[in-house]
């Protein structure tokens, strides 16, 4: 037999508790049932607290509105409908995309009006970021009151954006004929269709593509998420991708790599969830530059002539970023790329998939492919040196255990080398 209890709160509380529903299975738990029962009594007395304290909030009636300057805040304001008495107040500030609360106190004038000014960058409110906002005031008499909520997303109003919408992507830009938006929209949905070759299932909501004219702007809105030589930047949390591409010759050859390659960041962190964060940096960007539509031709160059001078980057040390310094960044995104498809030519598409996930389930970078693969990560870099960039086999071997065999050297040889030593002094000594 199975016993149900349903707890049914007010219609008005209902989105934010919910209904609640323990199953108790008298078959197999006999032997618990005070305890279950206990449980049921616990959780409808809490539910009922609740319901009590959410009444006693009762709605203020206020007039709100919101408005940003870019780079610098966003101003809140408020008016009493009906003349209150007030204690005290605040304003709560939930950042959705982001997952982040600010409350403030402020302040209400003899006129029943509110206005309260947001710093956002002493804040770290991302570009781009919904945020949703309301007010509690405690009364003079203790009873406490809150507003309804409202909604704002902080984009960066420093530009008069032109806007092209289709499938899934709404592409903004500011400098450029509508031909320009035209193109950029190409270049999302054939680095969709190329994307597909990992992920079938695509995009299951919009993503926001703004594009900028030069450097400077898009480090307005990148807020020091990356280095001066930064060209592009993805928020999977927004579902936005910011790229700096110039209107004019070759627009069209870079927008089909930077559009593709900040899109595979958003669908990789889309598939396999919260844990995205912990993917290596080389195999985040080894697969964004693999859905790229025309790679960087400079990357094999880069790659041929750092492995001639023995000069590549360890993948152990491109674990947890890249060298903030441009030349070593560019050899960083070589390798990446040309490591990550020698990955994919052995294991296949599935394997990069299964490696990704064994990451975002918290496996040590060094260790995630003994997981998805059965082999170390040093022992595929040594493959992959000696397969795709010739490097001898012995010096690669040696390469990768250089660090024990200096450790070896410090225990081992040279306390031998010591000992050896002073034995052929006694050893002189006697013969005297």
């Amino acid at each position: 037999m199975k016993i149900y209890i349903k707890v049914f709160l007010p219609k008005e509380h209902r989105d934010d508790v919910g209904k609640v529903k323990y199953l108790y299975n008298d078959r197999r738990d006999t032997l618990f049932a005070p305890r279950v029962i206990c449980l049921m009594l616990f959780v409808i007395a809490v539910l009922f607290f609740s319901v009590i304290h959410a009444s006693a909030q009762t709605e203020i009636e206020l007039d709100m509105s919101a408005g940003s300057k870019f780079g610098e805040q966003i101003t809140f304001t408020a008016k009493l409908k009906s003349p209150l008495q007030i204690q005290s107040a605040s304003i709560l500030i939930h950042d959705m995309t982001h997952a982040t609360t600010h409350i403030q106190p402020v302040t209400f004038d003899q006129n029943g009006e509110s206005e309260f000014r947001f710093d956002t960058r002493q804040n770290l409110i991302r570009p781009f970021a919904t945020l949703l906002w309301r007010y509690e005031l405690t009364l003079l008499d203790g009873s406490r009151m809150q507003s309804q909520s409202a909604s704002i997303r902080y984009d960066d109003n420093r530009f008069g954006w032109h806007h092209i919408q289709n499938g899934s992507f709404n592409i903004h830009w500011y400098n450029g004929d509508p031909d320009f938006g035209t193109s950029a929209l190409n270049a999302a949905l054939a680095g969709e269709q190329k994307i597909a070759e990992f992920f079938p299932s695509g995009l299951s909501s919009f993503v926001d593509i703004f594009i900028y004219d030069n450097e400077s702007d898009l480090s307005g809105a990148l807020y020091g998420a990356g280095e001066d030589w930064v060209t592009g930047h993805a928020d999977s949390a927004a579902g936005v991708i910011t790229v700096n591409i110039e209107a004019g010759e070759g627009q069209n050859i870079i927008m089909e790599q930077r559009i593709p390659h900040e899109l595979m960041h958003i669908i990789l962190a889309r598939q396999v969830g919260a844990g995205y964060k912990n993917i290596p940096a080389w195999l985040r960007e080894g697969m964004a530059i693999s859905a790229e539509l025309y790679p960087n031709p400079e990357y094999e160059r880069f790659l041929t002539d750092a492995a001639a001078r023995d000069a590549l980057i360890p993948i152990k040390d491109l674990c947890a970023s890249f060298s903030p310094q441009i030349d070593s960044a560019f050899l960083a995104y070589a390798e990446s790329r040309s490591f990550t498809n020698y990955l994919r030519g052995q294991y296949g598409v599935d394997g990069l998939l299964t490696l990704a996930t064994a990451y975002a389930d918290g496996v040590e970078c060094e260790r995630g492919p003994e997981r998805a693969f059965g082999s170390s990560l040093a022992m595929l870099e040594r493959d992959w040196r000696v397969t795709i960039l010739g490097q001898d086999n012995i010096a690669s071997t040696l390469g990768n255990f250089a660090p024990y065999i200096g450790l070896l050297c410090l225990v081992v040889f040279f306390p031998l080398i010591g000992i050896m030593n002073s034995m052929r002094k006694k050893g002189t000594s006697h013969g005297r």
